[in-house]
């Protein structure tokens, strides 16, 4: 059968990209009185929070787009709902920037916990959507390439999604006590979304 999600996925790939490139565009460092080659290196390596928000963020989008591009691989045609519910997704995407910039703001400051907090909840969102997306596919089978294929995938993807919003709750309730190894913690999920995502075909084994 022939594939009819071509416009929808290239729409979905700009959005990824117009929000990774908003999390590079709130890294810098703005023009101060009395710089200086020492105090400007001074300066670089103090706003290491903002770098770690940076990769952390960009590990993220670049997991979720996996995900979102593995799903709509197995996906023959979108209909209203699919459309609606993906841009869902993407709206909650387009505006990591903002939970991005506060965590890397705020890392070393009074308000860290609440920083921290509000990125990995914020993340739990994301996840939520996507998941959102996936039930609606699955209880339309007919939306599928190959459901015999796809249906068990689409599953365990859901099962991972159920698993990484319970650990953001958990993670987003941790930050309000122990803000670094909430943050520590958003770090590892990168793995988790690696293991996840990851479709047999990925090995070219033929499922």
């Amino acid at each position: 059968m022939e594939k009819q999600t071509s416009r929808l996925e290239a729409f979905s790939d700009g959005i990824f990209a117009v929000a990774i490139t908003l999390l590079a565009l709130e890294i810098g460092i703005k023009e101060y009185e009395g710089a200086s080659n020492s105090n400007l290196w001074q300066k670089i390596l103090e706003s290491w929070p903002e770098y770690f928000s940076y990769f952390n963020s960009f590990a993220t989008v670049l997991l979720i787009w996996m995900g979102h591009n593995k799903i709509f691989k197995h996906l023959r045609a979108a209909n209203h709902w699919v459309i609606l519910l993906n841009g869902l997704v993407l709206l909650f995407v387009a505006l990591f920037p903002f939970p991005t910039k506060t965590v890397g703001n705020f890392i070393g400051t009074d308000a860290e916990n609440t920083a921290v907090a509000f990125y990995a909840g914020y993340t739990g969102c994301i996840t939520i959507t996507m998941l959102m997306l996936n039930i609606y596919i699955l209880k339309n089978k007919k939306l599928l390439l190959t459901p015999m294929k796809s249906i068990p995938w689409l599953k365990g993807m859901i099962k991972g999604q159920v698993i990484g919003i319970f650990s953001y709750g958990i993670i987003t309730l941790i930050a309000f006590y122990f803000s670094k190894i909430a943050l520590l913690m958003t770090f590892l999920m990168w793995v988790f979304w690696a293991i996840a995502t990851k479709d047999k075909e990925d090995d070219g084994i033929p499922s």
